[in-house]
């Protein structure tokens, strides 16, 4: 069993590889303000403004979970699901893993001690999970 101190730098770790994943794909800053920025491919818009960029990143991956659930792609043992598969793997097997005796992601494990697991009957602290989970046939590449 994990001390209260592991799972508070299980939590940094995690808060840390996001922060990193962001500021590995933010557009650098340009010197002049412009306060929004057309982008033609997708059709959308994004606002200059950090807070209103992240809230559309956020509805963005929301809606690409959805698509992959939808495809049997996205199968998350909590609630809401995770968002470390999708941005690490492209996918997620954790609810698969989890019933096979498995390890999760980090993002479900943490969610799994606030008590956001789906599986019935699943103790949270038997929950196996590690900061470095990747999926067996793919996923992010390092």
């Amino acid at each position: 069993m994990r001390s209260i101190s592991a799972h508070y730098v299980a939590l940094a770790l995690s808060v840390f590889a996001l922060a990193s994943f962001f500021a590995c794909t933010t557009p650098e800053k340009n010197t002049d303000p412009q306060p929004l920025v057309e982008q033609e491919a997708s059709g959308s818009t994004m606002s200059a403004e950090p807070e209103a960029e992240l809230e559309q990143i956020k509805t963005r991956l929301e809606a690409v979970k959805v698509q992959l659930f939808d495809k049997g792609e996205y199968n998350c043992c909590i609630q809401p699901s995770c968002d470390w598969c999708a941005l690490h793997e492209g996918s997620c097997a954790c609810l698969s893993n989890l019933v096979g005796g498995g390890a999760v992601c980090p993002d479900c494990g943490l969610g799994w001690h606030n008590g956001q697991g789906i599986a019935e009957g699943v103790d949270p602290a038997s929950v196996k999970w590690n900061i470095t989970h990747e999926h067996p046939t793919g996923g992010h590449q390092h």
